[in-house]
Parts: C-alpha cells; structure tokens; sequence
C-alpha cells in the first residue's frame, strides 16, 4: 500500500512540476518576444487561467473521484466521465463567447490599458475559446490515474508541457506569430494530454464507462 501511495504522489507531483516548467517557459519566451508589457498581459490572465483550472480540477477531479468511490462500492460508473466532460464544456461557454465577442473588454476590466489590449487581444482570445480543453484535460487525467494508471497520466501530462515548451519556440520566432504563437500553443498542450490519455482508454485495462446521461443542473454539484 505504502509503495502504491508513494507511486501516485510521486507522479502527481511530477505532472505539477511539468505544468510549472512550461509556465516558465511561457514567461521567458514572452518577455523576449515583447519584454514588460508582455508580461504584465501575462499576469494579468493569469488570475483567469486560475479561475479555468480551478473550475477544471473541481469538475474532472471531483468526478473522478467520485467514480473511484462509486466503482469500489460495486455501483454504477458508467455515465460518469461523459458527465464530466459534458459539465467541462457547458461551464466553458461563458469564457468562450467572451472570448470571441469582448476579449477587448475582458483585458480592460483586468487592468489594461490600450496597449496592453492591442498586444495581448489574440492571445487572451486564444485561451478563452480554448476554456474546454483546458478544463476537460482535469477529466482525462484524473480519471486515468484513478483507473490505475497514473503512468499514463503523468507521461501525458509532461508530453503536453515539453509540447508547449517547444512550440511557444516555433510558433512565437520562426514562424512568426508572436504573442498569438504563445496562446496557441498553450491551448494545443491539453489537447496532447487528453490524447495521450486516451492510449488508457482504448486499452483493456481501461474501465471507465463512456455512457451518456442527459446533465441535470439539481444534480450538477454531484457530478453523477
């Protein structure tokens, strides 16, 4: 049991650390591409990006979790990860039209000022239409390490962060699409995750359910 614990901390943790390297590498490849100003667009998502995660992990950690306790009680699972999703992608709506209708003002009632909204509109856009992948990666992750395989959560996990590493590099020098390139390849990194994950889910091990049941807003705080 103890060797089983210190296994899925270990690669919980080390899934965190990839998160926080590529944040790293999205902060210096931004303040080389754009110096202060880029930078402080940064830090001004980033309470939003919390607010994404925070919604995210809430959702995919608590279904997960759920299911976990549901599968050991000999009970039904089989509709829960559809429902997380389903709830992932219905929460992100909001964060999605304001990015594709007011990124403009969602800047400016952060703190910018004009320069700062002509700089970083793209890329805020970007990561706000971006808001279900981010969240739905929570799902993915949480419920293939819940399923046993939490090898297969942090290699995915790590490959969607070397993947942004990379690609802030490509998208944002040579192929020239600056401060945008950052948030495009920041909103590609989940996706990486969530297919590697997907390797569990296709496998014969998996045992998570891919049932769907129709969402109920009373039930929603359940997640079932």
């Amino acid at each position: 049991m103890l060797k089983r614990f210190t296994k899925y901390v270990t690669q919980s943790v080390a899934e965190m650390i990839g998160i926080s390297v590529y944040v790293l590498a999205d902060t210096f490849f931004i303040s080389v591409y754009s110096g202060a100003d880029g930078l402080a667009v940064l830090n001004l998502i980033l309470p939003v990006y919390g607010l994404i995660y925070a919604i995210g992990a809430m959702i995919g950690i608590g279904s997960a979790t759920r299911y976990a306790i549901s599968r050991a009680k000999g009970e039904n699972t089989e509709h829960y990860f559809v429902q997380s999703v389903t709830w992932s992608i219905l929460v992100a709506v909001p964060f999605m039209l304001i990015g594709i209708f007011i990124p403009d003002k969602a800047l400016a009632l952060l703190g910018a000022d004009a320069g700062l909204i002509g700089l970083g509109r793209n890329y805020v856009r970007i990561i706000l239409i971006a808001t279900p992948f981010f969240m739905s990666n929570y799902t993915f992750t949480a419920f293939a390490r819940n399923d046993g395989a939490p090898s297969i959560a942090m290699i995915g996990s790590i490959s969607g962060s070397i993947f942004n590493i990379i690609f802030d590099y490509i998208f944002m020098f040579p192929v020239g699409l600056g401060f945008s390139g950052a948030g495009l390849a920041t909103a590609i990194c989940p996706i990486v995750t969530m297919s590697v994950c997907t390797i569990h889910y296709r496998s014969s091990r998996n045992h998570v359910g891919f049932h769907w049941k129709k969402p109920s807003f009373r039930r929603f705080p359940a997640v079932s």
